[in-house]
């Protein structure tokens, strides 16, 4: 007998009929919060049975307005009707975030759809979010916010853990069903229960680092990425106790930042409401240091724990803080030896395993000098103050005389710290890699090193950092000598060389006044690069560089020098056009963006890369205008120019 011919004939059955719903909506809800994408499941009829999504951008906007909520119907009814047997339909809705749904089919008949989404597969790209802010009249920073918040999560990944929901829902029918035909089907059963998928399955699968404790403080779980980005095992971590003096050795900041944390999340868990979030440095098992956003959450007396990474955007952001602190201390006339300092501890604090000194080189450039390494001893310093640099003089007297880097892993079997291994190990120093401090022209400075506890070779972060930190102490050294170069500096933008953002207004407001006084015309240009963070995540940062460098040389070359150009923002530039109206303008912006259009930077493949430009114009035709009027009125038309297409030029008219 056939198994067609052993199924017993029942009435026609809902999805509900087969499993217990607000268990599966338990199972959803503990999904949704282990890995923050939201998730719903509705019948064949459309009836809704559950829905996970928490306060997220499509709540609080795009479903709560009545336009964007209508861009979203289209959406759903789009993937509604790609679906298959089988099969993950779905993709980009129109407000930018990726959505998904899959049947789920019972014996051929689908009985439900299961959806996942409101999630991106990439970083998102703000400056998109924020012309969608502004086109549905959304509160800008509240919209980025929830924006910022949503998961990120690789498509082959998402569309796997979809997979996992839908073979739970399958067995979990599949299971009720069987009470319906218990003897026909018993052998399934069985097979049903074998395949049982515990939350580890899933949460293994998470991009996002996750583990979770029970009621007496011991930790149960902890999944892959958790290991993978701290580099603590479940061994390693028997209980919260151990977890945070390995996690936050310092003991006072572990007692007064990590437990008032720990207390007011528990107070949220008693009292309802959301618990807070823990921006903090975690050190992993080697020693490294992640900076992470801690959020948990309980499901029922299962206390869960998910750690977001946001080292690099952090380190960025303190890199930059660290870069315009270090100019304001050198143009407010700060002592060379503080501005030093100042940039050894950033660095240190970056790694916190790391110890950096600063060595000059004397007037005769034969003798390197201490000029900043508070933290290493004093014995050490006085022994390498005055040192003569050549070869197989440590690792800073070696690269001031090749001028190139110098990587050491271990002090005490190198050839060139045959002389002084004895007083590294009297100082408990065993690896030390340095930069030369090159001066603009290419002249060596002195040297940026890095000394270790124990034997290392530099990963990819830490080549990035101490080329970072020499490039810093480099223009400090040689600002020392030349302050109109200070002058130049506080008005350039330091990558482009063109007027900063704040120099171009001042100018702006400069050139305003006399066009208003003597009644003269006046234009201004906003300049943005299409879809630069596409090239950014795709070639790296640096080629970002090339490009805004190819462009600021375009500018200057095309453009009048009358003309004023500024870096105002990341890829967005402004061009102050004196004594032209609104045609001249225009034919300006077109020449600039078609000699933009046509060239390109070379990759280190040897490939070209191409890129454009969309440009928006406005013309002083009000005699109560000021600046931000105009480049409003600017950015205007520059919206209008990449929502018709990108790489063309649109004039702003009343």
């Amino acid at each position: 007998m056939s198994s067609k011919e052993s199924m017993i004939t029942a009435p026609q059955y809902r999805f509900s009929d087969l499993i217990d719903v607000p268990a599966y909506a338990r199972m959803l809800k503990s999904f949704f919060e282990a890995t923050g994408i939201p998730n719903g499941l509705v019948d064949a009829d459309g009836e809704l049975l559950c829905l996970a999504t928490g306060d997220n951008a499509c709540t609080m906007f795009h479903r709560a307005d009545a336009v964007a909520a209508e861009s979203c119907r289209d959406s759903n009814i789009a993937i509604m009707r790609d679906l298959r047997d089988g099969s993950v339909a779905g993709g980009l809705c129109r407000h930018g975030l990726m959505d998904y749904a899959t049947p789920v089919v019972i014996e051929g008949r689908q009985l439900a759809t299961l959806f996942l989404g409101q999630v991106l597969h990439t970083p998102p790209d703000m400056e998109f979010f924020r012309e969608h802010a502004r086109k549905f009249g959304f509160d800008e920073q509240t919209y980025l916010k929830s924006i910022a918040a949503i998961p990120v999560v690789d498509k082959d990944q998402l569309q796997k853990l979809m997979g996992v929901m839908v073979e739970m829902a399958k067995m979990l029918a599949a299971s009720g069903l069987a009470r319906l035909r218990q003897t026909a089907l018993e052998r399934d059963l069985r097979e049903h229960a074998e395949r049982r998928i515990e939350l580890e399955d899933i949460l293994d699968s998470s991009p996002i680092a996750i583990g979770w404790s029970n009621s007496k403080n011991q930790i149960e779980y902890i999944n892959r990425q958790f290991t993978h980005l701290f580099g603590y095992t479940l061994d390693d971590l028997p209980n919260l106790d151990a977890w945070f003096r390995q996690a936050h050795p310092d003991d006072r900041y572990r007692e007064t930042i990590v437990r008032s944390w720990v207390r007011e999340a528990a107070l949220a868990h008693q009292t309802g409401t959301t618990p807070p979030e823990l921006e903090t440095d975690v050190t992993c098992k080697d020693g490294a240091v992640c900076r992470v956003v801690v959020r948990t959450s309980w499901v029922g007396d299962r206390q869960l724990v998910n750690f977001t990474d946001i080292t690099e955007r952090w380190v960025s952001e303190q890199r930059k803080q660290a870069h315009d602190a270090m100019l304001e201390m050198v143009a407010k006339g700060a002592e060379l030896t503080d501005v030093l300092n100042a940039i050894v501890r950033q660095v240190q604090s970056e790694d916190k395993t790391a110890l950096c000194s600063v060595l000059l080189m004397d007037a005769e450039g034969k003798h390197l000098q201490t000029a900043a390494a508070p933290d290493l001893p004093a014995f050490y310093n006085e022994a390498i103050n005055g040192v003569e640099i050549g070869p197989n003089v440590g690792s800073c007297g070696t690269a001031a005389y090749l001028g190139q880097r110098v990587i050491v892993e271990d002090i005490r079997t190198h050839e060139y710290w045959k002389l002084y291994a004895g007083l590294a190990a009297q100082a408990g120093l065993r690896a030390c890699w340095s930069e030369p401090i090159l001066s603009s022209r290419g002249k060596v400075l002195g040297t940026f090193g890095i000394y270790h506890a124990e034997p290392k070779i530099p990963q990819a972060p830490d080549i990035e950092r101490i080329g970072f930190a020499a490039s810093l102490a480099g223009i400090a050294i040689e600002n020392r000598y030349t302050y109109e170069e200070l002058e130049r500096r506080a008005y350039t933008d330091y990558l482009t060389g063109l007027a900063n953002r704040r120099y171009f207004f001042e100018q702006a407001e400069t050139e305003l006044s006399r066009s208003l006084r003597y009644g003269r015309e006046l234009s201004i240009l906003m300049l943005d690069i299409d879809h630069f963070k596409q090239v950014n995540d795709t070639y790296g940062h640096k080629v970002g560089d090339l490009v805004l460098q190819k462009l600021s040389s375009i500018c200057q070359a095309t453009l009048r020098d009358i003309d004023i150009v500024g870096r105002v923002g990341g890829e967005e530039f402004a061009v102050l056009l004196p004594e032209t109206g609104r045609e001249q303008a225009m034919n300006a912006a077109e020449r600039l963006r078609t000699a933009i259009e046509t060239a390109q930077v070379t990759l280190n493949s040897g490939l070209p890369l191409h890129f454009t430009a969309s440009l928006g114009v406005a013309a002083l035709t009000e005699k109560d205008a000021n600046i931000d009027m105009l480049l409003n009125q600017a950015d205007q038309a520059l919206y209008q120019a990449k929502n018709a297409g990108r790489n063309r030029t649109c004039v702003y008219r009343a």
